[in-house]
C-alpha cells in the first residue's frame, strides 16, 4: 500500500510543484511589469502568490533573476503559432516582399503584446540592476541580428529600395520593431493592436520596399 501511494502521489507532488512555479512566476511577471524590477521584493511575489517566501526559493534557487529570466522565456514562447504569424525563415519563400513584412509585423507584435512588458523592465531596470543590464542587452544584440538576417533578406530578393542600404534597413527594423516603439504606441499613446500593426507595416513598406 505504502509503496502504491508512493507510485501514485509522486506525480501527483510532480504536477503540484509545477503548478506552484507558474502561480509564482506569474505573479512574479505581474508585479514586475507594475513595480519595476527593483522595487519588486520577493516577499511581495510570495503574497501575490499566496505561497510562503520559502516556498519561492524552493522553486526559484536564484530567485529574482531566476523568475525574471523564466517568465520572459515563457512570455516570448507563448503560444507562438497562434498568437502570431509564424517567422520568416526565408523572405525567398514568400511570394511579395509586402508578404514578407506583414508577416514580420504579425508575428512580432504578437510576441511584443505578451512580452514587451517584461522588456520594458529590463530595459528601464537596467542603470540599476546588473541582471537587468544583461538582460536589456541581450535582447537588444537578438533584435538586431534578426532585424540584419532579414534586411540581408529582403537585398537579396531584390526588394530593398535603390536608396536603401543593408545597413539602413536593417537600423530601421530594429528601431521601428523594439519594445520601446511598442511602449510608446500602445502604452504611452493609447493606439489598439490593429492601429499599432497597421502603421508599423505600411511605415515598412513605405520606407523599405521598392
Amino acid at each position: 500500500m505504502s509503496a502504491a501511494r508512493r507510485t501514485y502521489s509522486s506525480p501527483l507532488r510532480e504536477e503540484s510543484a509545477r503548478r506552484t512555479r507558474i502561480t509564482i512566476r506569474d505573479a512574479a511577471a505581474t508585479l514586475f511589469e507594475q513595480h519595476g524590477y527593483v522595487s519588486t521584493t520577493v516577499k511581495q511575489i510570495a503574497d501575490e502568490a499566496g505561497v510562503a517566501v520559502r516556498t519561492v526559493f524552493t522553486a526559484f534557487p536564484d530567485g529574482k533573476a531566476q523568475l525574471f529570466r523564466e517568465a520572459l522565456d515563457a512570455a516570448v514562447a507563448a503560444d507562438e503559432p497562434a498568437a502570431g504569424m509564424p517567422p520568416v525563415r526565408s523572405p525567398h519563400a514568400l511570394g511579395a516582399a509586402a508578404a514578407v513584412v506583414d508577416q514580420v509585423v504579425g508575428y512580432g507584435a504578437a510576441m511584443l503584446e505578451r512580452a514587451g512588458g517584461l522588456l520594458i523592465t529590463s530595459i528601464e531596470s537596467s542603470g540599476a540592476d546588473p541582471d537587468m543590464k544583461r538582460f536589456a542587452e541581450d535582447d537588444a544584440r537578438a533584435t538586431a541580428e534578426n532585424a540584419r538576417t532579414l534586411a540581408e533578406g529582403l537585398h537579396r530578393s531584390g526588394w530593398l529600395r535603390a536608396d536603401v542600404t543593408v545597413d539602413h534597413a536593417a537600423d530601421v527594423l530594429y528601431t521601428l520593431s523594439s519594445p520601446q516603439v511598442h511602449a510608446l504606441l500602445r502604452r504611452d499613446c493609447g493606439w489598439d493592436l490593429d492601429r499599432y500593426r497597421m502603421w508599423l507595416a505600411d511605415t515598412l513598406r513605405t520606407t523599405l520596399l521598392r
